[in-house]
């Protein structure tokens, strides 16, 4: 792909508190686009999906490379602003709609990381347009490339099995794929959430804001555009504040009590449905993308964990 034009422009956001990003068109749309974080991290925009990647002064840190078609389009809008080759490709998780794709890189010779239990899923169910990794860890691993970081946290079952937890250094700016996105704590995009792991998602949102009380971290990056609409929707913002990672367990928290209180109270059917009282549904309007008929199917998948541990 050869770029048409390219242009800066500046959005000041401070609503979200944050200033001076530089958006970066590589095609005459804003649907291929490079959004600056500073320190060297960027997100690459296409469609709906944002993608993070860090520029050293030895190469190039890619992840979550989607689909071989988008893949060649990321390596060209890195390749708009750095000469650099990709040394590494990380993936977020196992889900194919984001990791498929990195055959692009590995013709440059770039090494494959993920968290191990993705690669035992890729073992189990493979797909062609899936690279294995070539390294995997455990609990944490950064990839180090010059003078630039990419640290990796896993803290158990949450969006899937393996979904680790990026964050940028030295920019310290965190990106927790698919489970929060600017600008703010929302309701899940897919009310039947087959992917959250419910045994876990507590405990994993308090090792997330754990880690970033540690580390000191302001910034979360964005993973998607939110919320998807048509061509007249704003693009929302590739930052928010940390903040958002508390207010999104916040949201689950409040799936959990939903539903043990209407255990309690006897009103979950047979079918697993739960018997909402008006002022349940009330709890949940403030959240974006709320939608009264999502939220019976979002607590029916939580009904299941507490009735069966799955």
């Amino acid at each position: 792909m050869r770029i048409i034009f390219n242009y800066l422009r500046r959005f000041v956001l401070t609503l979200f508190g944050v200033a001076g990003l530089v958006f970066v068109v590589i095609q005459d749309s804003a649907a291929d686009a490079i959004e600056e974080l500073g320190n060297g991290a960027y997100l690459y925009l296409n469609g709906q999906h944002r993608s993070l990647f860090i520029v050293s002064d030895a190469g190039v840190i890619v992840t979550d490379p989607i689909n071989e078609k988008v893949a060649v389009a990321y390596r060209a809008a890195i390749a708009s602003i750095t000469d650099q080759p990709v040394r590494f490709v990380v993936y977020s998780h196992y889900h194919w709609d984001r990791v498929s794709g990195a055959a692009v890189f590995k013709q440059e010779s770039a090494q494959i990381v993920a968290q191990k239990r993705c690669a035992e899923r890729f073992r189990e169910n493979p797909n062609p347009a899936v690279i294995a990794p070539d390294l995997t860890f455990t609990d944490s691993y950064t990839v180090t490339l010059g003078n630039r970081a990419l640290e990796l946290y896993y803290f158990g079952p949450s969006h899937g099995d393996c979904l680790t937890v990026f964050v940028a250094q030295p920019s310290n700016i965190m990106q927790i794929t698919d489970v929060i996105n600017p600008p703010g704590a929302a309701f899940p995009p897919d009310p039947l959430v087959p992917y959250i792991r419910p045994h876990n998602i507590q405990q994993f949102f308090a090792a997330t804001a754990g880690l970033i009380d540690r580390l000191g971290i302001d910034e979360v990056a964005a993973s998607a555009v939110f919320p998807a609409g048509d061509d007249a929707t704003p693009i929302s913002p590739p930052l928010a504040p940390a903040s958002i990672v508390r207010e999104q367990a916040k949201f689950w928290r409040l799936i959990d009590a939903t539903v043990k209180r209407a255990a309690a109270e006897r009103r979950v059917g047979i079918d697993g449905f739960v018997r909402l009282r008006d002022d349940e549904f009330a709890a949940f309007e403030s959240y974006p993308g709320y939608r009264k008929e999502d939220l019976p199917l979002i607590l029916r998948r939580f009904i299941g964990f507490h009735d069966m541990g799955r």
